[in-house]
């Protein structure tokens, strides 16, 4: 993960309090999957086959300081490629299992033992939300751990992150056996913040989606929207906090269609745009429709364009176009942890749940909605918007 400006994570580092299972070269986590499982639980891994059930554990994963002090890997300052800390997945300890069709409501001593410490965990960070990340395609286990652990880390580890491993495989040609599991695992998904909402205490679920990985939230939510007592109930606790989509490869109609059943649950959906995204421009050649993250609004009908229109103008929609960070090249698929301005708006979002332009962004329009794009000063606009917060 491209180190995110130092002012964005300022709250998190000035007051964070490492949990009791974190040491200062360990890195803890939760995780669910629904991949198959090998081995003991204590030492788990996780093959690229689905399974039905919804598998619940813990993660640890190890600093790599290489020539970084003790004082840089903890607040992770600005650093070079070279002298940037890495992780190493050391341990996945499975914990509980929650069968499909299982009764939420009641669960099995070790599923009760799991949500009671993110509850502890929680109780101990400064930041009372669950960040939830979903990985997108072609990804492994130790990558979405990793990926996930770089954003606790960049938090000054003051956030409870759970990362949701469904099964891709670690192949690029294997796409359409990842776009099958990632429909298979909707269920799984929609259980998972059900089992948040209801067992722990967290004062918001915000979700981190990428890639294909927007298929599985994009759905569940869809599923939990279309739903009169479930809208009722996430109306009533107000539980979804950000839903960020980055990279989206989910069909522009499809994303418009699922966001219909659930744009008013959650606090805020951040869909990010950048038109120089060389993966999605080859899915939407391939299949001749343009996925959300690289959007072609031609796609949509006029009621469609209406809708998203209505949703961008009472801030129910935030799109961020990526293209605008003018830190590097604009190509790629992985902004969301790879460019430094990207990361750091990510990491402002999240923490203090500001909308844009509180965040530093600045207003635009294209093809008749408003973008937020990235200003040429927006180091010093993203300062100034991080120090004011941080006052709150």
């Amino acid at each position: 993960m491209s180190t995110p400006l130092a002012m964005a994570v300022g709250k998190a580092n000035a007051s964070t309090v490492t949990g009791a299972s974190d040491s200062r070269d360990l890195i803890t986590l939760f995780y669910a999957t629904t991949r198959q499982p090998h081995g003991p639980a204590a030492s788990r891994r996780y093959g690229e086959d689905f399974g039905e059930e919804l598998r619940l554990g813990v993660a640890t994963l190890r600093v790599d300081e290489g020539t970084a002090t003790a004082r840089e890997t903890r607040a992770l300052p600005p650093l070079s490629v070279q002298e940037r800390p890495t992780l190493e997945l050391e341990n996945l300890d499975e914990q509980a299992v929650v069968g499909t069709g299982a009764d939420l409501d009641f669960l099995s001593p070790e599923a009760a033992s799991f949500f009671a410490e993110v509850d502890d965990a929680l109780s101990a960070s400064v930041d009372k939300d669950v960040f939830l990340y979903v990985h997108g395609g072609n990804n492994s286990v130790y990558r979405t751990a990793a990926q996930a652990a770089q954003y606790r880390q960049f938090t000054g580890r003051g956030s409870v992150v759970v990362a949701f491993a469904w099964p891709t495989v670690d192949y690029y040609l294997s796409y359409a056996t990842d776009v099958r599991n990632a429909k298979r695992s909707v269920p799984a998904f929609a259980q998972l913040i059900e089992l948040l909402a209801r067992h722990t205490r967290a004062e918001h679920i915000n979700i981190l989606a990428h890639s294909a990985g927007v298929r599985i939230v994009s759905a569940a939510l869809a599923a939990i929207g279309s739903a009169p007592a479930e809208r009722e109930r996430w109306h009533a606790r107000m539980r979804l906090g950000e839903i960020y989509y980055a990279a989206a490869d989910l069909e522009m109609k499809t994303f418009v269609r699922d966001l219909r059943d659930y744009v008013d649950l959650p606090l805020r959906v951040t869909l990010q745009a950048n038109r120089s995204d060389p993966v999605l421009a080859i899915l939407a050649l391939a299949s001749g429709k343009s996925r959300a993250g690289r959007p072609n609004f031609n796609d949509l009908s006029d009621a469609e364009r209406a809708l998203l229109r209505e949703w961008v103008t009472e801030s129910r929609l935030d799109i961020v176009d990526v293209t605008s960070d003018r830190a590097g090249d604009p190509g790629g698929h992985v902004f969301w942890f790879e460019r430094r301005w990207v990361s750091s708006d990510v990491l402002l979002e999240f923490t203090y749940h500001a909308p844009p332009a509180t965040r530093g962004l600045e207003a635009t329009r294209q093809d008749g909605l408003r973008r937020w794009v990235f200003p040429a000063d927006y180091e010093q606009r993203a300062a100034t918007a991080a120090a004011n917060l941080h006052l709150r």
